[in-house]
């Protein structure tokens, strides 16, 4: 082996064992997938209008969870006690994060993310989703103002049992779930 890649796999080695620091990744995670999905999201609207768009959160938003997840070898999720699509219904432990994110913002603070550690090594980064940008209130606002008719008969199709409407800007909306694995 040359010394140039005897020292590239030691210092990729030396990386990968170090310990990752959940309040510093969890933030970076979240933002590479929020990006991703604001992107597809964006797009799919001005192609084809808020109410074709609906796929872009149904189908991509799962699997950009996923693969950002997999790139940064964490589990990455979503997470509301007023969801969507069922699957994103808040766990017991989310909703007590929720329950302290909603406490903030009714003392009109800014809900702080929060680091949860777990007991084999691994720890859990969870941020809160606060509605601060009009365009999700297209999909997640009131019936009677800001969804369109045509998104909201698209809504009700495709997600029967619908909580997620009825927001307003500054809203907790839900939680981003940043789970890292206990590291060797």
């Amino acid at each position: 082996m040359k010394p140039i890649l005897l020292t590239t796999l030691m210092v990729a080695s030396a990386v990968a064992q170090q310990p990752m620091d959940p309040a510093t990744q969890g933030p970076r995670v979240i933002a590479e997938a929020f990006a991703k999905l604001t992107a597809e999201l964006t797009a799919a609207i001005a192609k084809d209008g808020t109410a074709k768009a609906l796929g872009v959160c149904s189908v991509r938003a799962p699997q950009i969870a996923a693969e950002v997840g997999k790139t940064h070898q964490v589990t990455l999720r979503r997470a509301t006690t007023k969801p969507r699509n069922p699957k994103s219904a808040a766990s017991d432990s989310e909703r007590v994060i929720l329950t302290a994110f909603a406490a903030a913002l009714v003392q009109k603070e800014a809900p702080k993310p929060q680091t949860v550690p777990h007991p084999d090594g691994g720890a859990t980064f969870y941020a809160p989703i606060v509605i601060a940008n009009p365009l999700c209130l297209q999909c997640h606002g009131t019936a009677d103002g800001d969804i369109a008719p045509a998104t909201l008969e698209a809504i009700q199709s495709l997600y029967p049992k619908d909580q997620a409407t009825g927001y307003q800007l500054g809203e907790l909306r839900g939680l981003w779930s940043v789970t890292f694995p206990a590291r060797e």
